[in-house]
């Protein structure tokens, strides 16, 4: 988000429960987020579950994750369902688009959010939030391909690399797990994370 962006929402929402999502964040944890959807237009598709979990200090706490199950919605397909195999009887229980926001946005804070295509969790979460609070999500993005790219080009300049999530984790040597789950992908992510990025790379940034 653009600083004069942030800048006005900072002031337009200065009485809101949610000013402090406009502060600049100033600690070292990452947020690695993933969502399952109904499908992959983020202007239509709904939300099933999402997962985010803390890393820091070289560390994915997935004892301080956060992982919430919307309720069913009727845009959930066949077609979905033998993606993520969430089908309707498993979202029965699942919390209200308001609550689950609530939740989220209390989790993340301000903190940067970490994820592979991030840009479409933040564009779908943004869209639910904005109907509901009037604002997008303001965090800062990290997305996980672009520092995959980057390394590998490093390596190999002349080599464009293959940016799918199975291709990555393998080169990586990171297991995938629960693949098509929330909280699988975004503990993949985190390792990955870890992986790619330096340990004085965490310390200056």
């Amino acid at each position: 988000m653009l600083p004069l962006k942030r800048l006005w929402l900072a002031r337009k929402f200065a009485d809101s429960p949610w000013n402090h999502l406009f502060e600049p964040y100033q600690g070292d944890d990452i947020i690695a987020i993933d969502t399952e959807t109904t499908g992959l237009d983020p202007r239509r598709a709904d939300v099933l579950t999402i997962a985010a979990i803390p890393v820091r200090d070289r560390r994915v706490l997935t004892s301080q994750r956060l992982e919430l199950t919307l309720q069913p919605s009727p845009r959930l397909t066949g077609e979905s369902i033998c993606i993520h195999g969430l089908r309707h009887q498993d979202l029965r229980r699942g919390l209200p688009p308001k609550e689950a926001l609530e939740r989220l946005l209390g989790f993340i804070q301000n903190r940067p959010l970490l994820g592979y295509h991030v840009r479409f969790d933040i564009a779908i979460l943004s869209r639910l939030v904005r109907a509901e609070f009037g604002f997008d999500l303001p965090n800062r993005h990290i997305e996980l391909a672009h520092l995959y790219r980057s390394r590998q080009l490093r390596k190999n300049p002349e080599i464009e690399p293959h940016l799918g999530f199975e291709q990555m984790a393998g080169e990586l040597n990171i297991p995938l797990l629960a693949r098509h789950t929330a909280f699988g992908d975004a503990l993949t992510t985190a390792l990955m994370y870890l992986a790619l990025t330096p340990v004085q790379s965490l310390n200056n940034r």
